[in-house]
């Protein structure tokens, strides 16, 4: 008889299939669909290692650097994304700025140093009791993060700026796009619950 956790269902043509453990960069394959199950957990530790710093080095140079130029009628302006915290906080929108620095900038950041952390106590194999409490760290946090919403009202906003101003993207526009790009990998792809299936080998 199989343990329930060594049973997975195929997102796709929801076959039941008996999880088996992978050699070194094996993908295991749904034999009725062909659509990727999992793969081999040292193939996530290093992704996650790779990913995770390259999140973190692009998530600085997104809020350090300027992500959008405005030009109106000879005005000029860059806007950063930290400068935006600042702005909404001094014009008196409490909630808002709070929000926006809690979901954009600090809870993203947060998650994205946890994961780097965690990809290092995988990769060493060692510190379970800290990797899980880590893991419970980015479980919580993964839901509170609003980069995407963000970067879409960045550009609602670009799209209105355009009937009466001049506005350039700029290189922080690109970093956080990458930024972005690296989160949602690491959250919708590689997945917290993989994550939490290493801690259990380890």
């Amino acid at each position: 008889m199989e343990k329930i956790n060594n049973i997975i269902i195929c997102p796709k043509c929801d076959s039941v299939i008996i999880k088996k453990e992978l050699n070194k960069k094996e993908i295991a394959l749904c034999p009725v669909c062909n659509k990727k199950l999992y793969e081999a957990n040292n193939c996530v530790k290093y992704r996650l290692f790779n990913f995770s710093i390259a999140s973190i080095v692009f998530f600085i140079l997104s809020i350090i650097l300027p992500i959008i130029h405005i030009n109106i009628a000879g005005y000029e302006e860059n806007l950063e994304i930290f400068s935006s915290f600042i702005f909404l906080f001094s014009k008196g929108y409490i909630f808002l700025s709070l929000f926006v620095f809690f979901s954009v900038i600090l809870f993203p950041f947060i998650c994205m140093v946890t994961l780097f952390m965690v990809s290092l106590l995988f990769v060493g194999e060692y510190g379970k009791k800290l990797a899980k409490n880590l893991l419970i760290i980015i479980t919580i946090l993964k839901d509170w993060c609003f980069v995407d919403i963000f970067l879409i009202a960045i550009l609602v906003s670009v799209i209105k700026l355009l009937n009466f101003a001049e506005v350039d993207f700029k290189s922080g526009f690109i970093a956080y796009i990458l930024f972005l790009g690296f989160l949602v990998y690491i959250i919708k792809f590689l997945k917290v619950e993989s994550l939490w299936e290493i801690w259990e080998n380890m």
